[in-house]
């Protein structure tokens, strides 16, 4: 697939669903009174309802920790 975001080098379906995995971290940090990142992946990926593209990015998040902006 072809690279939409030069900075994140995500394709255009990946980069779509790492939106909504930061949009998805501010309100569980909310709901939950402060959750660390590491925490809310491990979260993430443990829900079956979790879409493929979204596990994708989160495993991709844990293993570099680094990329998350």
């Amino acid at each position: 697939m072809k690279i939409v975001d030069a900075p994140s080098r995500f394709c255009g379906k990946h980069f779509e669903a790492y939106g909504k995995v930061k949009d998805a971290y501010s309100l569980w940090y909310a709901a939950y009174d402060s959750l660390t990142t590491e925490a809310f992946l491990k979260r993430l990926l443990a829900l079956p309802e979790t879409g493929d593209r979204s596990r994708e990015v989160v495993q991709f998040l844990a293993r570099n920790p680094e990329r998350w902006k």
